[in-house]
């Protein structure tokens, strides 16, 4: 083999490397929508979202707090796995923690970010705390989502759907109805 026969196979290797990835990415999301199993997460308001950062609604997930039973294992910043459940309501529950991401039960990976004196860990949910629109409705979903959350005091929620601890958020929900529809209706109000 030449060396200009190396090069481009080299060259070649190269771009097909950097595709596989970007391709890999989006496979493994459609794959999580289409098989993944559902659950339910309330979300709590925060605080308006940066303009800089893009057109989303920010996301608070629930629960973000869970006893563990040696708290002296975890510590600032650690990455784990959460172990979902789901209480008598259909909504997200975390049975526990890993370190390790298990085989058989739907997990997600979370930051453990303090455990204090009771045992309880303050979890962050890693890569669920966006939800992102199209540009000209992310603005009046962000304001619907939070003057609804502070209005009636009730968490909306979002449905994810989880396969081999990866999660993709399927929609947000504002009074058991998709955002899209609870826009749509209250579009001139």
């Amino acid at each position: 083999m030449s060396k200009r026969n190396l090069v481009l196979a080299g060259f070649v290797a190269v771009v097909l490397a950097q595709l596989a990835v970007p391709a890999w990415m989006i496979v493994e999301r459609e794959l999580t929508l289409r098989e993944g199993q559902v659950f339910k997460f309330r979300t709590q308001p925060v605080d308006p979202a940066d303009p800089f950062r893009g057109r989303y609604v920010w996301l608070r997930l629930e629960p973000d707090t869970i006893t563990v039973p040696d708290r002296a294992v975890w510590s600032y910043n650690q990455k784990a796995f959460a172990l979902l459940g789901a209480d008598t309501n259909g909504f997200a529950i975390v049975k526990r923690l890993e370190r390790i991401r298990p085989a058989e039960e739907p997990s997600l990976p979370v930051r453990v970010r303090w455990v204090d004196g009771t045992g309880e860990a303050h979890i962050e949910w890693t890569g669920l705390d966006r939800f992102y629109m199209t540009e000209g409705k992310a603005p009046a979903a962000e304001a619907a989502y939070r003057a609804h959350s502070v209005r009636t005091n009730q968490a909306c929620h979002i449905s994810v759907r989880v396969r081999s601890s990866v999660g993709v958020i399927e929609n947000l929900y504002i009074e058991n109805r998709t955002i899209q529809d609870w826009l749509r209706e209250h579009a001139g109000k």
